[in-house]
């Protein structure tokens, strides 16, 4: 079940409040293509996008920059909180009740069509899906819907949460 907060702030209180795990989502578009990756090593883990859990010394939007750059290879600035929600689920070993952010970054046209990255001995294979059907498991694709699209800036700019931390 995939519950969304009106605000940022309010889906961190909300995590401090039930001790929930916070975690970011990073969405990296390039027009209009979305980036998504593969563990070679855990083929049974599936395709995903770049995330991970936020540290106790660190933003979500410091999170989203450092997992996307654990998991891809990319070193890209200015995250974009896109929305947050709360996602519970109860998965084949466990009930899992986290708070999620998602974050955007636009990827340079240039940034190759596929490649590899190792990273604590992982082999991430990255690679563009199409934005309007990435096959996300899980609450991977849970923000999608909120991404809008200038056509005059040709960048996504986000949803009613943009410029509400």
């Amino acid at each position: 079940m995939v519950t969304f907060y009106p605000t940022q702030i309010q889906a961190r209180a909300d995590a401090v409040l039930h001790t929930l795990r916070e975690k970011v989502l990073c969405l990296v578009v390039r027009g209009e293509a979305l980036l998504i990756f593969e563990h070679v090593d855990i083929p049974e883990a599936g395709v995903q996008v770049p995330a991970g859990g936020v540290e106790v010394d660190e933003t979500p939007s410091q999170a989203a920059v450092r997992e996307l750059c654990e998991e891809s290879g990319l070193t890209l600035a200015s995250p974009c909180h896109l929305v947050s929600y709360r996602w519970e689920a109860q998965l084949p070993e466990r009930l899992t009740r986290q708070v999620c952010h998602s974050y955007v970054f636009v990827a340079p046209a240039t940034t190759p069509d596929a490649w590899t990255h190792h990273a604590d001995g992982y082999v991430f294979a990255s690679c563009w899906a199409p934005l309007a059907a990435p096959a996300l498991p899980w609450e991977m694709d849970a923000a999608l819907p909120w991404l809008q699209f200038d056509p005059t800036h040709s960048t996504p700019f986000t949803s009613p949460q943009e410029n509400r931390a």
